[in-house]
């Protein structure tokens, strides 16, 4: 008896831990899921589109300005000692440095590309990367992100691996990573109104 009761602990802790899918953002509009080289389901591309009203700045200005791609320093923390002799865990900081560079990259006609990273909070903060390609039309702005990226600030004990797809699990927070894109694009369009 004691042996089963165990065992539907351990299934029961195991399946809770599972990382289910988060069903939404396969509907969510403008979401390209793709596959990663060990076939888990990842954004692979997001695209929008705002209308064009009165214009009183310039495409490019605003993304030099709204968007930012600084350097991101990750964090870890790394343990010494035993977990009965909390005297002995003294934490060491591990920090790696992911180095920004120009936002924008390239200005042709009415295409702008440009490399940025944002943020977002949940429990601990995140950070996003990402390749932003806009087209204006004459009606409208069209904002494709690709090479989308997120990595955690701070993985306490846990090593940080920097900047990996972005799964379609739960635990991952998709919703939150198209959130943070949104507005970005939110920055841009409320700057070309000023």
């Amino acid at each position: 008896m004691r042996k089963l009761i165990g065992f539907t602990v351990l299934v029961t802790l195991l399946t809770s831990c599972a990382s289910h899918k988060m069903l939404s953002i396969y509907q969510t509009q403008g979401v390209e899921i793709a596959q990663n080289s060990s076939g888990e389901d990842i954004i692979n591309k997001y695209s929008t589109s705002r209308p064009i009203t009165l214009l009183r700045s310039s495409l490019s200005l605003c993304i030099a300005q709204e968007l930012d791609n600084s350097p991101v320093v990750l964090n870890s923390e790394n343990y010494l000692g035993s977990a009965w002799w909390p005297y002995y865990n003294m934490p060491t900081q591990q920090a790696i440095t992911i180095n920004g560079g120009e936002t924008i990259k390239l200005v042709e006609g009415n295409n702008i590309v440009a490399n940025a990273v944002t943020s977002y909070q949940s429990q601990s903060k995140y950070f996003v990367s990402y390749t932003l390609t806009t087209t204006r039309n004459a009606n409208n702005i069209r904002y494709l992100f690709s090479n989308i990226k997120q990595a955690q600030q701070n993985t306490g004990s846990f090593s940080n691996e920097g900047f990996e797809n972005v799964k379609t699990i739960e635990r991952v927070h998709p919703d939150l990573v198209i959130e943070a894109l949104n507005n970005e694009v939110d920055k841009i369009q409320a700057c070309l109104l000023r």
